[in-house]
């Protein structure tokens, strides 16, 4: 071994223990800041979903002023959305009432004059903090006319009901991460 061996050799283990070393948005953990849509933004938590063995991730970001939930699913290609949460009755249709006597909600919603139609449905398990003991639960997802709005229904007993609505986002649009420095 030649004297440059040794220091591009040290170079490469360095770079495995390097905590800023290949920062990707997959790979935020709770406490790491990252930007998006001008603001910097703080992960407050992290949480899974498994539907049949396909897993969806999900990381809730705080600004200060605003919070909402980036949410990575990979089905036959990663996709990237952010959602915040809504109150049931923003829905104009009443889901409510249509899950308890049809099982599901319509399939057309609608927010604020905007239309959503049904994209699919499933049953899964969440787990917060991605380990330890499981959640059930049931959801409905739509999308706009344009497919790049989102709307969720999520139901997690025989009564309590969660609504997210948002829209798809890219990678790209997240930018400088880093991990939160500890004093």
């Amino acid at each position: 071994m030649g004297i440059f061996d040794k220091w591009f050799k040290q170079k490469e283990s360095e770079d495995l223990t390097d905590p800023l070393h290949d920062l990707t948005l997959s790979k935020l953990k709770v406490g790491y800041l990252v930007d998006f849509d001008l603001k910097t933004w703080e992960v407050k938590s992290y949480n899974t979903y498994d539907f049949d063995g396909e897993r969806a991730e999900e990381w809730e970001l705080d600004c200060g002023d605003d919070r909402c939930f980036l949410e990575r699913i990979e089905d036959d290609e990663i996709e990237w959305a952010i959602t915040r949460k809504i109150a049931l009755s923003d829905i104009t249709e009443g889901v409510r009432e249509h899950i308890r006597s049809h099982d599901d909600p319509p399939q057309t919603l609608t927010i604020a004059g905007q239309r959503f139609l049904a994209e699919g449905s499933g049953a899964g398990y969440y787990c917060k903090g991605g380990k330890g003991e499981r959640e059930q639960m049931i959801f409905w997802d739509y999308t706009d006319s344009s497919g790049e709005k989102v709307l969720s229904i999520e139901q997690w007993d025989e009564d309590q009901f969660e609504a997210s609505a948002g829209k798809y986002v890219e990678e790209y649009e997240f930018t400088n991460i880093l991990p939160r420095l500890m004093h």
